[in-house]
């Protein structure tokens, strides 16, 4: 707490009746205090200097910014905890190296051998082996371990697995042989045997691969012709497999940069067996007893005792169960994002969990907020220390705020960040619980609400780099294998770029850049339109018709094309490119024409009837003041039909493009019915797909998304949190123009608020603006970093602006008044 707020808590203390006491207390308690609350301070203040003096320093402290204040209504559990730079990497310094063939195909399997020589058996040999895909592996002709595929897991190959081989070698020549498949994608096999902490053989470039074999290849030690030395393809924590193994010894599945952070659930249901547990409710306590859980006689599942944990809200982490019993245990363990899903469908299925005496068992890395966990074996009577949550999380700074006059409003800001916080894990993901990947569409609304909230840089580069990289240099691929997604990867790094101002990023990027505007250019057909002539997914939404393969999704993709170009052409511009940021312009303006010419309605100048390809248009910069308009009247002001699903990933275009056309009222009511919805119905982050007509019972089952229904839908997606950066740059109106807001237009649209505030990072500080409405016209109060020049652009029209308590000429747009601040300061105007 601030040092004015802490010698106002003490003033309070000598000025204060402990009932006016109690209403400063509960005023604290939220994030702002109400108006009514001050008011009442200074009235009862008149008569007495010393009350009065404390009611105007607390409406000082008032007009503070949120983050000055003790609490936010966000669900974050890591709110305000320290952050600490970044100035590692992870290094593993064993020997062994991911392998594969010379030529890596899809559906591909692969034969491994390694001979050696052993002049007496050890003691003690463990094998460690994993392998991208699968594998199934032999010592001296004996199966010793095996992977294969499993619901709902696209990583398999991140789980190592440790086997005991010692019975299975003898004195001399011995034979490891491993037959690896690929199901898709990047392939390779990592292998150690290990004698007593000794390494003996490791996948290196001394082992033989052949993509066929004899059927005595795993035991005849002569191997024969065809086999050919393996290929390296890096090292453990390298290229494809950055995101860690588990269980590798000596290496951390979780990267280096990540923290843990202990959650205890808040409510335990009992689910079955009520007289089979002691002490249940002392999970929930930070302090709490160990439970007694009893066993009951029937060895069927059913019977067993069971209980579901509800964490209160949505977690990325791993469940732990801490066991005080000296026998082992066992457990069934189901997670959810939902109580449906946990009781019902769970993600990636069961998992049985076996717990050592006196241990603590880690469960699968996913997203929940509800764990169901089912004794199945073990004492008759044993007691558990614990069962929680062990978050793990990206550590940030929530350096940007939001608060209005709507409360659900700041709500959705903070659930919006804290969506995207999830989503920050090895790499910014789509989501925790799936796809656990790094998507380039889902990542440039996300990405925006990052730089509004955190201004965080490590993890945005890391992963804009991993998947401009993904594609190729130059790209034998569009980004993620569709053309839209490429697009975003270029939006994506314009907004990065206006927030931090790294020129030297965009110069690093500069081929990367260049190249992958030009790979568009086999897209195009003969009227210059998008035409997906390489036949990748074209997908732009979940809803029909934008889900690749038809004139909408064309049309979509090509409006972002234009976004693209444009954007690319400025960073060109940047860095002193002006040759090709001038072909890239033109190219943009010669897209903007055949899109005029071929795709626009001329008799009701707009883009089509879906809300989709029409808010690009807007977006891009495609359609004009004239078709604006006529697309809110005739499509954006009519709410789309109920099959017509629009994800939460579209409709922040659609926000935006309300907005450009002059109704962020009606974007602000969207948000209140759409995202407030949601919150509405329980979310403590924002859902992959979601329509509040949707059925309300045992919701989770009709949520639709990625072709399908059902529980498997995630509840916390990334691309789904774009109402945080629209709140923060349409309607506080903080937006970066130059670089690193070196330059930045302020420009609040309150759509019907009554006041409005909040900040954003930028390189030098934090930008804050406060605004409210007296008497129809709004007032501002503005905080502006040094290094940075802003135009204020207020409704209505006004010859003179009065700033801090000086009449100011003001330059009138339209139906605003502007003025521009060079200098950085405290700004109040009126």
């Amino acid at each position: 707490m601030a040092s004015d707020q802490m010698h106002t808590i003490r003033l309070a203390n000598l000025c204060f009746t402990s009932e006016q006491l109690q209403r400063v207390s509960s005023g604290y308690s939220h994030l702002q205090m109400t108006d009514t609350i001050i008011t009442q301070f200074i009235e009862e203040g008149k008569g007495n200097m010393r009350n009065l003096w404390l009611g105007l320093l607390l409406l000082a402290t008032y007009l503070q910014p949120a983050q000055a204040l003790s609490r936010t209504p966000t669900p974050d559990p890591t709110y305000g905890l320290p952050v600490s730079p970044i100035h590692k990497s992870q290094t593993v310094s064993s020997p062994a190296r991911w392998i594969w063939a010379a030529q890596t195909l899809n559906n591909q399997t692969v034969y491994f051998r390694k001979a050696f020589s052993l002049a007496k058996v050890p003691a003690s040999a463990e094998l460690y082996i994993t392998c991208d895909d699968f594998f199934t592996a032999y010592l001296n002709g004996h199966q010793v371990a095996h992977s294969s595929p499993e619901p709902n897991n696209d990583f398999v190959w991140r789980q190592v697995h440790r086997v005991k081989v010692t019975q299975y070698l003898h004195p001399g020549q011995n034979l490891l042989a491993v037959e690896g498949k690929n199901a898709g994608g990047a392939a390779g096999l990592v292998a150690m045997l290990d004698f007593g902490n000794k390494m003996v053989v490791a996948t290196d470039r001394s082992w033989l691969c052949s993509e066929s074999a004899a059927s005595n290849w795993n035991s005849d030690i002569s191997h024969g012709a065809g086999w050919n030395p393996v290929n390296v393809e890096g090292v453990l924590n390298s290229g494809p497999w950055q995101e860690g193994l588990v269980g590798w010894p000596g290496y951390s599945s979780i990267p280096y940069y990540l923290a843990q952070l202990p959650i205890r659930p808040v409510h335990v249901t009992l689910l079955n067996g009520t007289s089979d547990f002691e002490n249940l409710t002392d999970l929930t306590e930070k302090n709490g007893r160990p439970i007694t859980v009893h066993l009951g006689s029937s060895g069927t599942v059913s019977n067993q005792p069971s209980i579901l944990l509800d964490f209160g809200k949505e977690l990325a982490g791993e469940i732990q169960i801490a066991s005080d019993s000296s026998q082992p245990i066992q457990v069934i363990l189901a997670t959810g994002e939902s109580a449906g899903e946990a009781l019902n469908s769970p993600w990636q299925g069961p998992l049985n969990l076996k717990v050592a005496p006196g241990s603590v068992a880690d469960g699968r890395h996913s997203a929940f907020r509800y764990a169901k966990v089912t004794f199945v074996s073990g004492p008759p009577t044993f007691k558990i220390r614990f069962i929680r949550c062990n978050m793990i999380y990206y550590p940030v700074r929530y350096q940007g705020s939001f608060d209005c006059s709507d409360p659900l409003l700041t709500r959705i800001w903070y659930v919006g960040a804290y969506t995207a916080h999830l989503c920050m894990q090895d790499d910014i993901w789509d989501a925790p619980k799936r796809d656990r990947a790094r998507w380039m569409g889902d990542l440039q609304v996300s990405g925006e609400t990052i730089n509004d909230a955190f201004g965080d840089r490590f993890l945005m580069e890391q992963t804009m780099d991993r998947l401009r990289a993904d594609a190729g240099n130059p790209p034998h691929s569009h980004v993620n294998g569709i053309p839209g997604y490429s697009c975003a990867w270029v939006v994506g790094m314009t907004d990065f770029y206006k927030h931090t101002g790294d020129l030297n990023y965009i110069r690093r990027h500069r081929e990367d850049l260049i190249q992958m505007m030009n790979f568009f250019k086999a897209e195009l057909d003969n009227r210059g339109l998008f035409a997906n002539k390489r036949k990748e997914w074209d997908f732009c939404d979940w809803s029909p018709g934008f889900n690749g393969g038809g004139p909408h999704s064309l049309a979509a993709t090509h409006f972002y094309m234009v976004k693209m170009l444009r954007d690319g052409a400025w960073l060109l511009d940047q860095i002193g490119d002006k040759a090709d940021a001038e072909r890239f312009h033109l190219w943009a303006e010669q897209a903007i024409q055949a899109a005029q010419h071929y795709l626009l309605n001329p008799s009701t100048d707009t883009f089509g009837d879906r809300w989709q390809d029409n808010a690009m248009a807007i977006y891009s910069g495609t359609a004009t003041a004239t078709e604006r308009k006529a697309i809110w009247e005739d499509v954006l002001s009519h709410l789309y039909p109920v099959n017509d699903m629009i994800t939460p990933y579209y409709n922040y275009y659609d926000i935006w493009a309300m907005s450009e056309t002059g109704h962020t009222q009606q974007a602000l009511d969207f948000i209140r019915w759409f995202w407030g919805g949601m919150i509405k119905e329980g979310a403590t982050t924002f859902w992959e797909g979601y329509d509040p007509r949707w059925p309300k019972q045992h919701f989770h089952r009709y949520l639709k998304a990625d072709n399908g229904m059902g529980y498997f839908v995630s509840l916390s997606h990334g691309w789904s949190s774009g109402p945080t950066s629209f709140l923060s740059e349409r309607v506080l109106g903080l937006q970066p123009i130059g670089g690193g807001f070196s330059t930045m237009l302020i420009k609040p649209e309150l759509g019907g608020l009554i006041w409005a505030k909040g900040g954003v990072p930028t390189p030098h500080g934090i930008l804050y603006a406060s605004y409210r409405v007296v008497s129809g016209r709004l007032n501002a109060s503005i905080r502006l970093p040094d290094h940075e020049v802003a135009t204020v652009s207020l409704p209505g029209r006004y010859t003179h602006l009065r700033v801090n308590g000086r009449s100011v000429a003001s330059h009138i747009v339209g139906d605003r008044s502007e003025i521009v601040l060079k200098h950085g300061g405290h700004y109040t105007i009126e």
